[in-house]
């Protein structure tokens, strides 16, 4: 797969779907360090990867941000930038977002085009959630401007083990015409991934996390991916 983001520090980083916005209102950063940027199962960087952002959340619900990290592809770099709305009804999360990945080193001189538009809805219920991604035409896979559409479902727990440890279980599964078109999982027009590892939020905004990566694509090696970050106001 040629093109993942931050469900706890871990499973974002694999389900790609934003749940919530920010937890708190206000400007915000972040940034980490991760042996491997991962996306849906895939690896983005193969290998180590830089990552940080900038959020604003509003205190009615609304929410901005654009994150960047080094990739492997697409001219070596993804920015994210996103809009979104989160509240609670009755006790269970609700999240909307529109997300674009932007690829702004992309090569123009082979007509290539790697950016997408996603459409997310994300909902949680203590520590479960839930969510579904979709873009009309997904690029991210061959960067050849053909894209069709794809739709990512997404499952993940969040177990507090202590304070500050959590235990964090994650499953997906990616299909449409885009999947079978650029041959990630053969002729299939789908694949599975999952992730579990432990989190850790540290004081002074820093966390660390450890995760197990795979998808039951033939031939796919589950990884384990290590992860620093820090986070701040601003």
């Amino acid at each position: 797969m040629r093109k993942t983001k931050q469900l706890g520090a871990a499973a974002a980083l694999v389900s790609g779907v934003i749940l919530a916005g920010p937890a708190t209102a206000g400007l915000s950063g972040n940034v980490a360090a991760t042996s491997d940027y991962m996306f849906r199962g895939l690896s983005q960087s193969g290998g180590a990867a830089v990552q940080g952002g900038v959020d604003y959340a509003s205190d009615s619900g609304l929410y901005v941000g654009t994150w960047v990290s080094n990739i492997n592809f697409g001219g070596g770099t993804e920015q994210d930038i996103y809009v979104g709305y989160g509240t609670e009804i009755s006790g269970v999360g609700v999240d909307i977002s529109a997300l674009y990945y932007w690829y702004p080193e992309e090569d123009s001189g082979t007509g290539g085009e790697c950016s997408t538009l996603e459409l997310g809805l994300g909902v949680s219920f203590g520590p479960l959630s839930l969510g579904a991604a979709y873009a009309d035409e997904t690029h991210f896979f061959l960067c050849d401007g053909l894209g069709e559409a794809a739709l990512y479902l997404s499952a993940g727990l969040g177990i507090g083990l202590t304070d500050s440890l959590s235990l964090d279980i994650s499953i997906g599964q990616y299909s449409g015409d885009e999947i079978e078109r650029s041959g990630v999982n053969g002729t299939d027009d789908s694949y599975f991934d999952y992730a579990i590892g432990v989190s850790s939020e540290l004081q002074g905004g820093y966390g660390v996390a450890f995760q197990y990566v795979g998808t039951d694509i033939d031939d796919d090696d589950p990884k384990l991916v290590v992860s620093f970050s820090k986070s701040f106001d601003l």
